[in-house]
């Protein structure tokens, strides 16, 4: 079994947006804000019909939870 952790862009307020483009213009940089997904809890048959379009397409899924 692989264990893999992908992030997904965070959802950020307004406000917060604000700190984050403060900062960037300060250090001169490009932040990045992510957050740990949630996976989905698929049920075989779901994860069959992954497996097989993985195998189509010749690459890996991931399923989160929306």
């Amino acid at each position: 079994m692989r264990i893999m952790i992908c992030m997904g862009y965070a959802n950020i307020s307004s406000e917060n947006s604000e700190k984050l483009k403060a900062i960037e213009k300060e250090m001169g940089v490009t932040l990045l804000a992510y957050e740990v997904p949630t996976y989905s809890n698929l049920n075989e048959d779901d994860l069959k019909r992954i497996k097989d379009l993985e195998k189509d397409l010749g690459m890996s899924l991931v399923a989160y939870e929306v």
